[in-house]
């Protein structure tokens, strides 16, 4: 007997009823695992496995031969539409292959759209599809949104659709939709959450910088004409500075690394930070290390963080230097201070683009440009083996040499306008000082280069009584240029008149002045460049009175 092409959904009209008044209660404990929701966190597998486990009760409930879960996704429009094939389910507890072209997807959009039971009988097969099979689809709704459909059937008898079934099984769906919402709420909640961290970090990296690097300047606006970019950070309207901000500028649409060459106090970190604000980075986060600073062991966790345990005191992970400059650029000064050691380590991350945290198993992948800076020949560092020759073919990509003070003596006179602005409270308030006052810092040598004039113009503003800085107020070695001298060509006269204890004396004071102006007072460091003992530094310090 061929078999009558009516639709079964008729059939269900009591059922659909029921369908529309059952009350949303609680679903059975056989179907809401507590300790699955406890514990899955929403991943991908706890949803499958909370899939899988409605399929199989909505299995027993209706005697199904196979179930299906297929997504309902939304087009431009609104309209409702049918998306993949979350899970599938036999009799035997086994995922069906070819799900997503062996399920009924006409019944299931119908389902989806009019958010009610659809079905057929066996006897009864729709015109598109001619294979003999009982089949049944329940929507899975939540607040008004229809997340899925479930469909079930059975080509081998019809299915037992019942009120009572349906009642349970409008239960099981709900409890499905609810968890498929839930797990989308907290997934949202876990991005924010993630995009809330790196704002911090960004926050703090950005902080970190600008703790230690003035803000926007007053510059010489004729010089600066033709520059694309903002150099409002660097003070100066010599040939020497105009020359580099060129440079600057013309790479400012390159991610490329950068080393930059110059004598301490130079303003190497101002330079970085100018390459970086030009760049197509100029909106991530610019973070700062001096790797000769800190020891090599704290050099590699505050470079590529750690986890929890890795030593005594690390309570909890600590991302690393390269993870929160991930996306913008991260500035290593005094690259040249840096141990063969780390820099394997690093020669590693600039060819891998990955870093392992202290104490990790896994990699992390990190993406940043790397801004250099020495006051070392990197070359000659090369020759006598101190520095690996392939990072430094890394590093020096791009190469920036800035000039000391000595060399552009032209710009004392805004650095030093600058800086009293800077030491007022108003710039209003600030000091002006006199023309032989200012001479006498235009003809100083400076070894300390712009460190020690700022350290300078801050002591003479400090304690100037009036409102003009005069003669008076210069320091004694300034007006005498004591430290200039060591250096110079004729430095051998400076000794004439004295001992040998005596010129060794006054030798290691000026050396060791200098050292405490160039690295701002970091005893630290200035006994590391010395190759001193701590001890011996500060016994020094207070015999010779600095």
């Amino acid at each position: 007997m061929p078999a009558t092409r009516t639709d079964a959904t008729d059939s269900l009209a009591p059922a659909r009823a029921a369908w529309r008044n059952v009350d949303a209660a609680e679903p059975p404990e056989t179907v809401l695992d507590h300790g699955l929701l406890a514990t899955s966190c929403f991943s991908e597998t706890a949803d499958r496995e909370y899939s899988a486990k409605l399929l199989r009760q909505l299995l027993g409930l209706f005697s199904s031969e196979r179930a299906f879960l297929f997504a309902v996704t939304s087009d431009a429009e609104g309209h409702l539409e049918l998306g993949d094939c979350l899970a599938s389910l036999d009799v035997d507890g086994d995922e069906v292959s070819g799900a997503q072209r062996k399920a009924p997807t006409d019944l299931a959009l119908r389902c989806a759209r009019e958010r009610m039971p659809c079905g057929r009988r066996l006897a009864d097969p729709c015109a598109d599809d001619e294979r003999p099979r009982s089949i049944l689809a329940l929507p899975a709704c939540c607040r008004d949104r229809t997340h899925c459909v479930v469909v079930l059937e059975n080509r081998f008898q019809d299915l037992e659709i019942e009120s009572d079934a349906l009642a349970t099984a409008l239960i099981y769906c709900r409890s499905l939709a609810g968890y498929r919402d839930l797990s989308r709420t907290v997934a949202e909640n876990q991005s924010l959450w993630k995009d809330l961290n790196r704002l911090r970090d960004e926050t703090v990296a950005t902080l970190r910088v600008s703790s230690k690097t003035p803000g926007p300047r007053a510059i010489n606006a004729p010089r600066r004409e033709g520059l694309k970019g903002d150099y409002s950070m660097i003070i100066g309207a010599s040939s020497r500075i105009f020359d580099i901000l060129q440079v600057i500028d013309r790479i400012s649409g390159s991610t490329a690394p950068v080393l930059i060459n110059g004598e301490s106090g130079t303003g190497k970190e101002l330079a970085a930070l100018a390459v970086h604000r030009n760049s197509p980075r100029r909106d991530a986060a610019f973070v700062s290390e001096n790797c000769g600073a800190i020891t090599e062991t704290l050099l590699e966790s505050e470079l590529f963080g750690y986890v929890r345990g890795a030593f005594t005191g690390a309570n909890k992970d600590h991302k690393g230097l390269f993870e929160l400059a991930t996306g913008g650029t991260l500035f290593l000064d005094e690259v040249g201070d840096m141990s063969l050691a780390m820099q394997k380590k690093l020669l590693r991350v600039l060819q891998e683009g990955v870093i392992r945290r202290v104490g990790a198993k896994d990699f992390t992948p990190v993406e940043v440009r790397i801004v250099s800076a020495t006051n070392k020949d990197l070359l000659e560092e090369c020759r006598r083996g101190n520095f690996r020759e392939d990072l430094y073919y890394r590093l020096n990509v791009i190469n920036l040499v800035l000039p000391p003070l000595r060399e552009r003596r032209e710009d004392v006179p805004d650095l030093v306008e600058y800086f009293l602005c800077e030491a007022a409270a108003t710039p209003q308030e600030a000091k002006r000082i006199d023309a032989a006052a200012l001479q006498l810092l235009v003809q100083y040598a400076w070894p300390g280069n712009i460190r020690e004039l700022q350290n300078e113009v801050r002591k003479m503003a400090a304690l100037c009584d009036g409102e003009r800085l005069t003669v008076r107020d210069v320091s004694d070695h300034l007006r005498r240029g004591e430290a200039a001298s060591p250096v110079g060509p004729d430095w051998t006269a400076s000794f004439a008149h004295l001992t040998l204890k005596e010129a060794i004396e006054q030798l290691e004071r000026a050396l060791i002045r200098h050292a405490l102006d160039s690295s701002g007072g970091n005893k630290s460091l200035v006994a590391k460049t010395l190759q001193i003992p701590k001890t011996s530094l500060y016994n020094k310090i207070h015999r010779y009175k600095l």
